[in-house]
C-alpha cells in the first residue's frame, strides 16, 4: 500500500508491464505514481489500484442509490396529501368540500415557502462553524449553506424528504377543525406549524445536536427518544395541535343537541372518498416508514427497510380488522368507516418503532391502537369536542401509544443495527458497534454518517483497518 504523501515512480520496463496489464497508458502512470511497483511487483500494484478504484465506485453507487431511495420515499409521502384531502372531503358536508380541499392544498403551498425560508434552518441548520444548540437550528435558512448533495441532513434530497413530512404534520389539523375555522387563521397556523413548531421538534429528536436525540453524543438517559419515522415529530405534534384547535373552535352548529346528544349524521357523508383516502394514505405510508431508514444500500440497511415495510403492512391490516370487530361488538354493525379508521390507527401506532420492532409487535400495537381509538373517540364526544375526522384519538392517542410501546417491545438487535445503542438496565446504554460480518464496511460508514459520531466507528478496529485500506 502507498504511504500517505509518498510519490512513487517506475522504470520504463515496469511502466510497460503495468500498461500491458491495464491496457491503458494513462492509468498505468497513475499506478506507478501511487504504488511501489518496484517492491510489490506490477501485478500486485495493479490489483491494489483496481481494488481502490472499485471501492470508490461502490461508495459512489451506494450514495446515488440512497439518494434515489430518499427522493422516491419523499414522493410517496407527498402522495399522502391526496389521501388527507379525500379523507377530509369524505367526512364533511358537500357544501364545504371545496373549502377543505383549498386548505389541504394550502398546507403544501404555504408550507413549501415557510419550510424553505425558516423550517429547514430551524430543524437542521448549523452556523458557519458547523455547530448548533440542543433546542433549535441556527443556519441554512433559505438553503443558504446547501451547495451540493452530501451524506448529512444539509442536502437537496434531505430538504425535499423532510419538506414532505412537514406538510403531512400540518395537514393533520385541517380535518379536525373542518367547516368552522377562518381561512386567514388557518394560513397563520400553517406558517407557524411548518416554519417553527414542527422544525423545532425535529431538531430535538432527529439531529445530532438535539437534547432528545439518540444521535446526540450523550443521549438523554443513554438512549434519547427512539422515534423511527415520526410518531412524535409528526403524529403526536399534529394530534396535539388538532386537539387545541378543535377545543377552541368549538363544535359545529347542530353537531350536539341541547342535552349533549351526538348528531351522527355529521360524519362520513361520502364513504367512497373516505375509502379512497385510506388507500392513498396506506400507500404513502410506505415512503413514510421504510423511507425513514434513510439508507438502503448495504445488506443490513436493506434488511431494515424490508422489515419495516412488513411490520407496517401487518399493523395496517391488523388495526383495520381489530377496529371493525370491536365496533361490531358494540354496535352490531359491520362498519367500513371503522375499518378505515383502524387501518390508519395501526399505521400511526407502528410509526415510532416500525424499524426497531419485530413484525409480531406491529400486530400487537395495532390491536391496542384500535381499542384506544374507539375509547378516545367516544370520550371526545362525551366532552362535546367536535373532531371531524377523529384526528385527536388517531394521531395524538395512537402516536403516544406507539412511542411508549417502543420502550417495551423494541428488538435489541434492530436498535443496535440502526442507532448503535443497546437496551441495558432501565434505559439504553451506548455500546461499541460489533465487528462482525453482519456489520459490513458500507453499513458502518452509513451509520456513522447518520449519527455523525466518529467515536463509534473508532470503537471497531477491524472497520478502521477495512476503511483505511481504501
Amino acid at each position: 500500500m502507498p504511504s500517505t504523501g509518498t510519490a512513487f515512480s517506475c522504470s520504463a520496463a515496469q511502466l510497460a508491464s503495468v500498461a500491458q496489464l491495464l491496457g491503458d497508458q494513462t492509468r498505468a502512470e497513475q499506478v506507478c505514481s501511487r504504488f511501489d511497483v518496484g517492491s510489490s511487483g506490477a501485478q500486485t500494484a495493479v490489483l491494489q489500484y483496481l481494488a481502490q478504484s472499485s471501492s470508490t465506485s461502490i461508495l459512489e453507487t451506494n450514495s446515488s442509490l440512497n439518494t434515489a431511495f430518499i427522493l422516491f420515499s419523499g414522493y410517496l409521502v407527498f402522495v399522502m396529501q391526496c389521501g388527507f384531502a379525500m379523507l377530509c372531503a369524505g367526512h364533511i358536508r358537500v357544501k364545504n368540500s371545496m373549502n377543505i380541499l383549498l386548505k389541504n392544498l394550502l398546507d403544501c403551498s404555504i408550507g413549501t415557502l415557510t419550510w424553505y425560508l425558516l423550517g429547514n434552518g430551524f430543524a437542521f441548520g448549523e452556523n458557519t462553524s458547523g455547530m448548533s444548540n440542543p433546542f433549535i437550528g441556527s443556519g441554512d435558512f433559505a438553503l443558504s449553506q446547501t451547495k451540493a448533495n452530501t451524506t448529512d441532513d444539509s442536502s437537496w434530497h434531505m430538504f425535499f424528504f423532510h419538506w414532505a413530512f412537514s406538510a403531512a404534520a400540518a395537514t393533520i389539523v385541517a380535518g379536525a377543525v373542518a367547516e368552522r375555522v377562518a381561512f386567514e387563521c388557518y394560513m397563520g397556523y400553517t406558517c407557524l406549524m411548518t416554519g417553527f413548531v414542527y422544525p423545532v421538534i425535529v431538531h430535538w429528536i432527529w439531529t445530532k445536536w438535539g437534547w432528545l436525540s439518540p444521535f446526540n453524543a450523550t443521549p438523554l438517559f443513554g438512549s434519547g427518544v427512539i422515534d423511527f419515522a415520526g410518531g412524535v415529530a409528526v403524529h403526536t405534534v399534529g394530534g396535539t395541535a388538532a386537539l387545541i384547535g378543535a377545543y377552541f373552535c368549538g363544535p359545529r352548529i347542530g353537531r350536539f343537541g341541547v342535552d349533549g346528544e351526538v348528531n351522527r349524521e355529521y360524519r362520513e357523508t361520502n364513504g367512497n372518498l373516505v375509502v379512497l383516502g385510506t388507500f392513498l394514505l396506506w400507500f404513502g405510508w410506505y415512503g413514510f416508514n421504510p423511507g425513514s431508514a434513510v439508507v438502503i444500500a448495504g445488506s443490513t440497511s436493506a434488511a431494515t427497510v424490508s422489515r419495516t415495510a412488513v411490520t407496517t403492512t401487518l399493523a395496517a391490516g391488523t388495526g383495520g380488522i381489530a377496529s371493525m370487530f370491536m365496533s361490531y361488538a358494540v354496535y352490531r354493525n359491520w362498519d367500513v368507516m371503522q375499518l378505515c379508521n383502524g387501518v390508519l390507527c395501526g399505521l400511526v401506532a407502528v410509526t415510532p418503532g416500525c424499524g426497531v420492532l419485530s413484525p409480531w409487535a406491529g400486530v400487537v400495537v395495532a390491536i391496542l391502537a384500535a381499542g384506544l381509538f374507539l375509547g378516545l373517540d367516544h370520550l371526545l364526544l362525551k366532552l362535546l369536542i367536535d373532531d371531524v375526522v377523529a384526528a385527536v384519538p388517531m394521531h395524538l392517542g395512537c402516536g403516544v401509544l406507539g412511542t411508549l410501546f417502543v420502550g417495551l417491545f423494541a428488538n435489541e438487535e434492530y436498535v443496535v443495527d440502526f442507532y448503535g445503542v443497546s437496551p441495558a438496565g432501565m434505559g439504553f446504554a451506548e455500546v461499541p458497534l460489533p465487528c462482525t460480518s453482519r456489520h459490513d464496511k458500507t453499513h458502518l460508514l452509513q451509520q456513522t454518517s447518520r449519527s455523525m459520531n466518529m467515536s463509534r466507528l473508532l470503537q471497531c478496529p477491524l472497520a478502521i483497518q477495512d476503511v483505511c485500506s481504501l
